[in-house]
């Protein structure tokens, strides 16, 4: 049960970045083709950003769950099992130290949001700055799992020819 409820977190999460995505590509090019025309579009730009905003928060969890996080390897791949596990796990620990402190400043931001107005749209800035605790819980999720999920091999992957 605990692995269909992480497929289908994980699968929204997916499925909610390829849609911020497109409706931010949309709104690009809907300004685009608003200043070719001279047709007014202010709101695309301001969609746009919040789009790209939310992307980069709930984006992470994604990125790393794809190994396409910053890492070097060129340590790790010498350590023999148990240390390469205690340094993986110091790591992880470390990492959501910092996911913690997003994640409270995240819940200022949005606190803060619910007296905000954005300024094209007029939309409440809470819409946009909960992004922020949603991005980090999705963070750290996938910071634990990878730490469970790789821990016979915690630095393995796709490895450079040493020859």
């Amino acid at each position: 049960m605990l692995k269909r409820l992480l497929a289908i977190v994980r699968f929204a999460t997916d499925c909610a970045v390829v849609l911020i995505f497109f409706f931010m590509v949309i709104s690009v090019v809907g300004e685009i083709v608003g200043r070719t025309f001279n047709l007014r579009v202010s709101n695309a730009v301001e969609t746009a950003s919040f789009a790209q905003i939310w992307l980069t928060a709930i984006g992470g969890s994604v990125a790393l769950r794809h190994g396409s996080m910053f890492a070097l390897d060129t340590l790790t791949r010498h350590l023999d099992l148990r240390l390469a596990r205690a340094l993986s796990v110091f790591i992880a620990l470390c990492s959501l130290v910092l996911v913690a402190v997003l994640f409270y400043g995240g819940i200022l931001l949005t606190e803060s949001g619910f007296r905000q107005m954005s300024p094209v749209q007029q939309i409440p800035m809470w819409i946009v700055f909960i992004c922020m605790p949603i991005g980090m819980t999705l963070l750290a999720l996938e910071i634990v799992l990878r730490v469970f999920e790789r821990w016979d091999d915690p630095f393995g992957g796709p490895q450079e020819d040493d020859a």
